[in-house]
Formats: structure tokens, sequence, C-alpha cells
């Protein structure tokens, strides 16, 4: 449904500079989007049904951590229905790449949904000075020496989430010719493909960084620092592209 929708609004966007060649819904996004839906359902039984008052209150603490799963795994299935009308591939390659990245995605939802819930949780700790909470995160739910371990599972899974739809664009780019992309678009899926390679490289290297033999909470802080380098880097690269793009003819 929210697929069909998007399409339909796409369609009828004459501002977007592509020629979109997957119009119609194939089974390969149809399973793509089941996987997706269980995906965010295993985001919601993640979490207890709360049976009083008490949990209730403590079931919405989940908010911000369920949140921010949420947006970004909308961000990969944004990406994901981008290229399927870009390209409208449906051959067996493409199928066994996509495959990969389903099954990514569902080993990536649970370290993400602990992470997130982890850092929620500490940070209210540190901003709220309740040091019996901080006590308890880093002895009963990880500890101290084990968090970079944790950063590694979630740096491994994200970047192989974004190596893998990298490869999709670099199967597109190089059927270039056969799909029939002006200049325009050729330009269009490089970028898109060096931009999920960068998306990928960032936690690359905090997982790297992570492996390190130091200290653990040095570990563990400066392999979440890592991650601003995402719009330090991310946001030059769509400005300097945009600009690029617009010198570009057909």
């Amino acid at each position: 449904m929210v697929r069909s929708a998007l399409k339909e609004k796409s369609l009828n966007n004459p501002d977007v500079p592509f020629r979109f060649r997957g119009v119609d819904n194939t089974r390969v996004e149809a399973l793509s989007d089941g996987v997706f839906a269980i995906a965010t359902a295993l985001l919601v039984i993640s979490s207890s049904i709360p049976e009083t008052y008490a949990e209730l209150l403590h079931f919405l603490k989940d908010l911000v951590p369920f949140a921010l799963c949420m947006a970004l795994l909308m961000l990969i299935w944004y990406q994901h229905y981008v290229f399927f009308i870009r390209y409208g591939f449906k051959d067996a390659t493409i199928v066994a790449v996509n495959t990969l990245l389903l099954f990514l995605i569902l080993f990536y939802i649970y370290p993400l949904k602990f992470l997130m819930q982890l850092l929620y949780d500490m940070f209210s700790a540190m901003f709220t000075q309740n040091q019996e909470a901080f006590q308890h995160i880093f002895t009963e739910v990880i500890r101290m020496e084990n968090t970079p371990h944790l950063m590694v599972i979630y740096g491994f899974g994200a970047a192989c989430i974004f190596f893998t739809l990298a490869v999709m664009y670099l199967i597109a780019y190089r059927r270039a010719s056969s799909l029939g992309l002006n200049n325009r678009e050729k330009f269009m899926t490089k970028v898109s493909m060096r931009a999920n390679v960068l998306m990928g490289v960032i936690p690359l290297v905090s997982c790297l960084f992570c492996l390190l033999p130091i200290s653990p909470n040095i570990s563990f802080t400066i392999g979440g620092f890592i991650y601003w380098l995402y719009p330090a880097v991310m946001m030059p690269f769509g400005v300097r592209n945009k600009k690029l793009l617009s010198k570009i003819s057909n």
C-alpha cells in the first residue's frame, strides 16, 4: 500500500530527474515489504505488554529507542523503494542480493533495538544523575568489558547492509546500457552507490576501532562518537553532488 502510493506520487512528480522503470510492484518488492513489516513487528514484540500502570510508564520509556529504530529501518526501506522504482529489476542476481539484504535486516533489528535502548537508558541516567540506574546498566544489563563487542556487532551489521545496497547500485550502473540510462541517471546511480559505501564505511570504522586492544570505556565512547561523522561527511557529499548534477545534461 505505502509503496504503491509513493510510486503514484513519484510518477506524477515532473521534478524528479529519473525515468522510472519499475512502475509495477513485483513479487520481490512484495516479499521485501513483508520482511520489513516483520522487522517492525519484532521491534514491537521485543517489549512486553504492560499490565500495570507502572509497567505502562516503563513501556513509554521505550518510545524514543523505538522511534530511532523505526527511523533507521525506514531509511533502509526508502532506499530499497528508490532502487526498485528506478530500475525495476526482477532477475536472479538482484533476487539473490536482495535476499542477503533482507537476511541482514532481520539479523540487525535486535542489536539495533538493544543498543538504542542502552544508549537511551545510559544518557537518561547521566542527565538525571541517577547513579543507581547507571550502575544497574553496567552490571545487570551489560558489563563495560562487553560494550566494545556490542559496538562491533552493531557496526558490522550496519556496514553489511549499506555495502549490500551499494552492490545493488553497482549492478545497476554496470547495466546502464541495457537500461538505457542517460548521463544524469548514470551520475545519480553512481552517487547512490558511493553514498551507500560511505554510509557503510563509518560503522565499519567504529567496528574496527572497537576491536583495538584498548580500555573498554574508551573504545565504547569513541566508537560511538565515530557515528557523528555521518553529518560531517554526508552533508558536504550531498551538496557537492547536487551542484555537479545541475551541470550534467541528458
